[in-house]
């Protein structure tokens, strides 16, 4: 049955909660806010004003509604909900303390469900409203201590800085209700509280030393503690601290009087007590509880411990053994004593008793003694400044015995004092008078004992004794308990922190002992001294880094008249804390290591300097925004840069990257740094040959050149640095017969010598080129190059046998005809130019010039009152137009000036013949560069036929060689001869194949340049050719210097310059560049022969007998 009614009770309750899901489509939530401690019945709130909740209840059932709790829970005891109208009362005071879902940090939140139905018959109405009510805290609880009094004990050595836990306070309120602060009353000079905040939001408090603590001043300190909360109104509790300071054995035991004088007499009895020693000390317990012993350092040790004996505990004496009287003789006990304490501490001073045995037969004289003066019963007050023979006592003698045994002397065994008859007669008895300077502080009671003894036999002895008060004067000034004071701070204080405590006391009494404290003057401004607590603070925020210690006096001076002083030295120790990150030596660390080197090897070490202390001082080195990964470096904590891997100084040769030092203080400070390791070349790399290559190896020349005719210049690079990639050029083979002559710096190949090609056919030379670099070990490359020398029908006619010579006859003619030939042109020359400069200067002062600047930095001058026809120059060095040959164009200042600038004739320009007609300039093309070639016609003075000068307008390029100029006479019948159609005799830049340098060049006359065409035969071709630096592979040099390539006379690139053809005489060429430059006529130099490397292995240091002429 039990079974039965339990699937039922499930069934039920399942079909309730699917009608609550079907039913409440919408969810209804509202929030209300009560505060605690409101009276029962409180009006909370109505749970139907939630949002849409009446809109979405039918008008039907509007004014029939029910509410009820959904689930049985503890908040129905606080909370109650009317049944018809929804509103919410209080049932109870509600205290958020007590509630168990109140009692964990942030919102009391009592969240539950109201279940609305209808009291409609048959309605299908039910809805389920949300209801959170949040209880708000007030400020009902007080702050509460688990105990009214807490006792606390205290070493009296704790040191500033130590802590002791104190019980918190509870406060059941929350947020600002709750305990929110600590305060701590009374004593606050040596006691401070520290509050530390937890996790859960509660405060923990400790008790803090600050103070120097000294139990034998103070033992026991009282103090409050009292805990607030910021509640409104605030409360607040409190708890008293009973504070016991703990005794530390730190004094000795000091006897409270150190002399004793004992008369005992010869039958004095076993046992009995003679004297009691006492001691003192300020410590307690145990370390105050004192023990008495025999000084096992005095002489008759073994004689004092078998006669007396001394009780450890209470310091009686008395006597064990039997005492013999022996006249003159005196026992003298010395007693010391010594504390329990840990270790224990012997007394400062010792206690010293005189026993005197007494003959018991004899009667013995008796002694009285008159102070006279002012005292206290047997007190006599003496100042301690008294001079020896001041009067202290009057003493009085009487012995009854008759003869020498009435006959009595008295003497005082004490070093201050002494006896002496009055008026030499002992009748009137005797005076005390003072013997040693007294001295309070040492011994401010003095028991005075007179002996009297008379000259019976055996002679008898009597003994009185009183005390003396030594009265203080002010002669001691005021000691420091230390004569030194060491006392450590840390740096970034504040202002007015305690930072120790000096105490001195003085040993007179009375204002003499009073005690104020200052400092000296050089401290003022950084500490401050309290005149009468001694406590010093500190006045200034002390910097370590820039002083570590301050050692300065302290001084304590007395009330007494006149005032004394003491001193003692205190060093105050500036301890360092985390305030200066670490300094680079350099922002920029620049190091160098070379290419090549095994992993691990060192490049360099970084420095830094930190100017904290101790471990704030202490820093390691890391790389800060590159992985080290993606670096080839590794960088060690001591700053220490090694490589990982093997560098290459042609992948990269440069790493830059940021580096950071951190120190191991708290907080760790850090400062960074760039690096720079740049790697150093190595010679791992070998020449590279750009020119010639395998498919570009062929370069031309027609014989007879004359020596230092360029042909051809020797590319190559190499991919390192400094010396390693500076390059040497060497011919090794096929130059045998010493035709060629190849520049070991610049690699330009230029002719030896004249050669002749005599079977009329064309030569072909293979030569083995080798290129070294500068570098250790030497690395080479090699290539071979082709130079063609051909044979030319112009050299040819020059060179036939004149009559019936032989050949070298004939040569030898021709030479010698040739330079009469040049040197008669040059003097007709040299004389027309001085006329017509004298002619041009006089007609020169009435013309109007204008000066136009033309392109490649030329100048160019035009005459604007020449009867309305304009005559242009160059306005440079060329200072006149020759009549007969009217030329513009512009050179630098010298003929040096041809390395940067270009020789150009302006498009404007205008030349005039004898009669004074205008030729314009015709341009040409210039088949090698694509620029114009500017050319012009002139008349000559004794021909009829003009005269082409042609200008290339390229850049000099450094390095190359100076500019040449080439005079070719045509005739008639040459029109059709490679001359005729090229002014260029080689092609030492072309660079084809075999077949093109077996092709003619001559062409047809439709192909020739209508300009060269028309001109006529005998005509004279003046050409400037300025060989650059050229490219012949897609390949560039490194060095990144400009390239230049020119056009074959069929219109096909081949990659290199032309070379100048200088087939005239030297004297033609001579006076030529006369009339260019205006009369500075070019320099011809003689390179002596240089080392040539030939083989790398055999050769190499054989001398070349070549010459090499060169131009300046």
């Amino acid at each position: 049955m039990a079974f039965f009614f339990a699937t039922n009770v499930v069934t039920k309750f399942a079909l309730f909660l699917a009608a609550i899901t079907l039913t409440s489509a919408e969810e209804f939530k509202i929030t209300f806010t009560q505060k605690e401690q409101v009276p029962k019945w409180t009006f909370i709130g109505n749970v139907s004003d939630a949002r849409g909740f009446m809109d979405s209840i039918p008008a039907e059932d509007r004014d029939k509604l029910l509410f009820s709790f959904l689930q049985q829970t503890n908040i129905k005891s606080m909370i109650t909900i009317h049944d018809e109208t929804g509103s919410l009362y209080t049932t109870v005071v509600i205290d958020r303390e007590s509630i168990d879902e109140c009692r964990v940090p942030g919102l009391c939140n009592l969240t539950f469900m109201i279940a609305t139905r209808s009291s409609r018959p048959n309605s299908p109405l039910f809805e389920i409203i949300s209801v959170s009510v949040i209880i708000e805290d007030i400020n009902d609880n007080v702050p509460t201590f688990p105990k009214e009094t807490q006792k606390i004990e205290i070493s009296e050595s704790a040191v500033n800085g130590s802590s002791y836990v104190i019980d918190s306070a509870v406060d059941n309120d929350a947020k600002n209700n709750s305990i929110q602060s600590y305060e701590l009353i009374g004593n606050r000079n040596l006691f401070a509280l520290d509050e530390e905040r937890k996790l859960d939001g509660s405060l923990s408090v400790k008790l803090v030393v600050i103070g120097k603590l000294n139990r034998e001043l103070v033992d026991f300190y009282n103090c409050t503690v009292i805990a607030k909360d910021s509640g409104d109104p605030p409360k607040s509790g409190t708890m008293s601290l009973a504070i016991s300071i703990l005794d530390e054995n730190d004094n000795a035991p000091v006897f409270t009087q150190t002399l004793y004088n004992v008369t005992v007499p010869e039958d004095a009895a076993y046992g009995t007590s003679i004297a009691q020693i006492t001691a003192t000390d300020k410590d307690i317990n145990q370390n105050g509880n004192l023990l008495y012993r025999f000084s096992p350092r005095q002489v008759d040790f073994e004689h004092i411990n078998s006669l007396f004996y001394i009780n450890e505990h209470n310091g009686v004496l008395s006597i064990i053994g039997k005492p013999l009287y022996q006249p003159g003789k005196v026992n003298q006990i010395i007693i010391q004593a010594t504390d329990q304490g840990i270790p224990p501490l012997p007394s400062t001073n010792q206690a010293v008793v005189t026993v005197n045995i007494l003959d018991t037969v004899n009667n013995p004289p008796e002694i009285r003694i008159n102070l006279v003066s002012s005292g206290n019963g047997q007190v006599k007050n003496i100042s301690e400044l008294a001079v020896p023979e001041t009067f202290v006592a009057h003493v009085e003698v009487k012995d009854d015995d008759t003869g020498q045994n009435g006959n009595v002397s008295c003497h005082i065994k004490d070093s201050f004092f002494d006896v002496e008859l009055i008026s030499g007669n002992s009748k009137n008895g005797f005076k005390v008078v003072v013997k040693g300077q007294l001295d309070r502080e040492k011994q401010d009671i003095h028991t005075v004992t007179v002996i009297c003894n008379d000259f019976g036999n055996p002679v008898l002895s009597a003994s009185a004794s009183f005390l003396v008060r030594v009265i203080d004067e002010n002669d001691n000034p005021p000691v420091f308990t230390h004569k030194s004071y060491f006392e450590d701070m840390y740096e970034g204080n504040n202002r007015g922190d305690i930072v120790l405590s000096v105490s001195a006391t003085d040993e007179d009494l009375g204002n003499n002992s009073k005690v104020e404290y200052y400092l000296e003057d050089t401290v003022r401004d950084f500490f401050t001294i309290g005149p009468n607590t001694g406590i010093i603070k500190a006045l200034d925020k002390f910097d370590r880094e820039n002083r570590t210690m301050y050692t300065f006096q302290v001084y304590a001076k007395d009330m007494g008249t006149p005032s004394l002083k003491g001193s003692a030295q205190v060093t105050i120790r500036i301890k360092d804390l985390n305030d200066n990150p670490p300094m680079f030596s350099s922002s920029v660390f620049n190091f160098e290591v070379s290419e090549n080197r095994p992993n691990g090897t060192l490049v360099n070490r970084l420095t830094a300097t930190d100017a904290d202390d101790v471990e704030n001082a202490q820093f390691t080195f890391a790389i800060s925004n590159t992985p080290e990964y993606q670096l080839p470096f590794l960088l060690f904590p001591d700053g220490v840069i090694k490589t990982t891997t093997i560098l290459d100084r042609e992948v990269k040769n440069t790493y830059e990257f940021e580096v950071i030092a951190i120190d191991k203080g708290t907080p760790r400070k850090t400062s960074s740094a760039k690096v720079i390791i740049n790697v150093g070349d190595e010679n791992d790399e070998s020449p590279k040959i750009v020119f010639p290559k395998p498919d570009n190896d062929t370069v031309s020349i027609n014989h007879l050149q004359n020596i230092g005719t360029y042909i051809t210049q020797i590319e190559a690079y190499d991919a390192d640095a400094g010396v390693n990639k500076k390059l040497s050029y060497v011919i090794e083979e096929g130059n045998g017969e010493r035709l060629f002559l190849l520049n070991k710096d610049t690699g330009i190949l230029s002719m030896a010598r004249v050669h002749e090609v005599t079977d009329k056919t064309d030569e072909e030379y293979v030569l083995v080129i080798a290129v070294y670099d500068s570098g250790i070990p030497q690395r080479s490359e090699r290539c071979e190059l082709k130079v063609i020398v051909k044979y030319s029908n112009e050299t040819a006619a020059v060179t036939k046998p004149i009559g019936s010579g032989d050949t070298s006859n004939s040569n030898m003619i021709i030479v010698v005809v040739v330079i009469l030939l040049t040197l008669c042109l040059s003097v007709g020359i040299i004389i027309v130019i001085c006329v017509i400069r004298r002619m041009d200067r006089s007609r020169q002062k009435g013309q109007d010039i204008q000066i136009n600047k033309l392109p490649n930095n030329m100048t160019e001058v035009r005459d604007n009152n020449s009867n309305g026809k304009n005559s242009s120059r160059p306005y440079d060095k060329i200072e006149t137009l020759h009549k007969k040959k009217e030329v513009s164009f512009s050179f630098d200042d010298d003929l040096d000036g041809l390395r940067d600038h270009e020789i150009s004739f302006s498009n404007n320009s205008v030349f005039l013949e004898n009669n004074g007609t205008e030729v314009p300039v015709t341009h040409l093309s210039d088949r090698q560069t694509g620029n114009h070639l500017r050319t012009f016609q002139m008349k000559q003075k004794h021909q009829q036929h003009p005269v082409y000068i042609g200008s290339h307008t390229k850049n000099w390029v450094p390095g190359s060689n100076q500019p040449t100029l080439e005079v070719v006479k045509m005739g008639k019948d040459d029109s059709n001869s490679d001359t005729s159609r090229e002014t260029v005799t080689s092609d030492s830049g072309r660079g084809g194949s075999d077949d093109d340098f077996h092709s003619p060049h001559n062409s047809s006359k439709d192909e020739r340049d209508p300009n060269l065409s028309s001109a006529g035969s005998n005509t004279h071709l003046l050409k400037s050719s300025i060989p650059t630096r050229h490219g012949h592979s897609s390949s560039v040099p490194p060095s990144g210097e400009p390239q230049s390539y020119s056009m074959s006379p069929h219109g096909k690139q081949n990659g290199r310059p032309k070379s100048t053809d200088l087939t005239n005489n030297k004297l033609g060429l001579d006076k030529t560049l006369t009339n260019l430059v205006g009369g500075d006529k070019p320099k011809f130099t003689v390179r002596k022969p240089y080392i040539e490397r030939e083989s790398l292995r055999e050769t190499r240091d054989k001398k070349s007998d070549s010459w090499v002429p060169s131009y300046v």
